[in-house]
Parts: C-alpha cells; sequence; structure tokens
C-alpha cells in the first residue's frame, strides 16, 4: 500500500537579505517520515552559505534559536553546504524519519547574498496511520541530508 503524503507550506515564497535566516516550521505530529525543502531561485552573483539547519521542540518554536539542534543536520558541523547556483533554481532536502523526534520541525537557511525563497514539508505516515491535523507558522536540489 502507498504511504500517505501531505504537503504542508512552512514559509511563503519572499525576498530575505543577505546575512538574514530564513526560518520555516511544521507540525509533524502523527507523522512517521518528513522531507524539508527550501527552494530558492538561481542566484545573481556566487555567494555562500553561512547556515543550512534544522532543529526540533514539543512546543511551537518562534524562532529557530527556541529550538534544539538536530543531530546530523547542521550544515556548518554535518556536512558541507553547497553554493547556490547561478544558473539554475536550488533546492536543498533534508529527509527525516521522525521516530523519537520532537513534535515541531524548524528548518533555517541564510546566504551572504539576498535571495528568493520558499519553504514547504513533504509528510507521510503509513497508510493504516491515524489522520492528524497538521499546524504551520503564520508565515503561511543542492544539499539533500537523511536522518
Amino acid at each position: 500500500m502507498l504511504p500517505e503524503l501531505q504537503v504542508v507550506p512552512m514559509r511563503e515564497i519572499d525576498t530575505v537579505a543577505g546575512g538574514t535566516a530564513a526560518f520555516g516550521i511544521v507540525d509533524t505530529k502523527g507523522y512517521d517520515y518528513a522531507k524539508l525543502i527550501y527552494i530558492t531561485a538561481k542566484a545573481t552573483a556566487a555567494s555562500s552559505q553561512d547556515a543550512l539547519n534544522l532543529a526540533e521542540d514539543d512546543t511551537l518554536a518562534t524562532a529557530f534559536t527556541d529550538a534544539t539542534a538536530v543531530d546530523g543536520f547542521d550544515g556548518t558541523a554535518d556536512y558541507d553546504i553547497v553554493a547556490e547556483s547561478t544558473s539554475y533554481s536550488n533546492a536543498y532536502v533534508f529527509n527525516v524519519d521522525l521516530k523519537g523526534r520532537k513534535r515541531y520541525l524548524a528548518m533555517t537557511y541564510e546566504s551572504d547574498a539576498t535571495h528568493s525563497g520558499c519553504m514547504v514539508a513533504i509528510l507521510g505516515r503509513k497508510a493504516d496511520g491515524v489522520e492528524e491535523t497538521v499546524a504551520t507558522t503564520a508565515h503561511g536540489t543542492r544539499n539533500i541530508v537523511n536522518g
């Protein structure tokens, strides 16, 4: 049987100034796994990425710093963040096994250049799972990280 999937926006498309973090959060209650994606337009100039991280918490965080970093998903310690392409759109992807994780996952991305992008989560559960309501915050492929 195919798993049930739900697409949840984590952050609307917007422009983020260089040196400012883009932040999105998703409620994963009742799900078995998540794919968190940050999609950016092609970079207008060569840039470096300062952060691409995942954090978790049992209460709804209002800022990325309110949550606890998830081991294996720290872009400065656990893997190299691939620079944004100036030729193509960019997608940064986290594949997350939710077993043993806290309820809310938060993703942050920061570049030294101004960029436009959006965040989305694809949540999945086994076909026989219980339906749950998914909440997001009000904000209405370059890396793939599994864990």
